[in-house]
């Protein structure tokens, strides 16, 4: 993997890159097809993105946000939830769509969750 794929990879986990970080990446936009790679990349290793990302289990805390997950039969998961304001371990709402291929899902979740950009990095057809 290069510097700038790790760069990448960084920024779309950690959605924040440190102005050293940003140098070497050395611009303010990303075209699409890296971010997409790099979420393929982390999802191909993970079966889920973000890496941090789960489905509510009992008695654990909510992931907040938007995440996607692998599905027997090679599909893909576009889910979100979000926690109860008071419980953190209840699930207040959750959605989901599920997508025959991961690179219309990876299309879909860059679409939902990055159209304005990730930290002021923009991300260009």
């Amino acid at each position: 993997m290069t510097n700038r794929q790790a760069l990448i990879e960084k920024l779309i986990v950690f959605l924040h890159l440190n102005v050293p970080e940003r140098e070497l990446l050395g611009s303010d936009s990303l075209s699409v097809e890296e971010i997409a790679a790099a979420v393929k990349r982390v999802f191909e290793r993970n079966g889920v993105f973000p890496p941090q990302a789960r489905p509510r289990k009992p008695g654990e805390t909510v992931f907040e946000g938007t995440f996607l997950l692998k599905r027997p039969g090679g599909k893909v998961e576009m889910a979100w939830q979000r926690s109860q304001s008071i419980k953190p371990t209840e699930v207040a709402e959750r959605g989901s769509t599920e997508y025959g291929d991961l690179d219309e899902a990876i299309s879909a979740f860059i679409e939902k969750e990055w159209r304005d950009g990730i930290d002021s990095v923009r991300i260009i057809p």
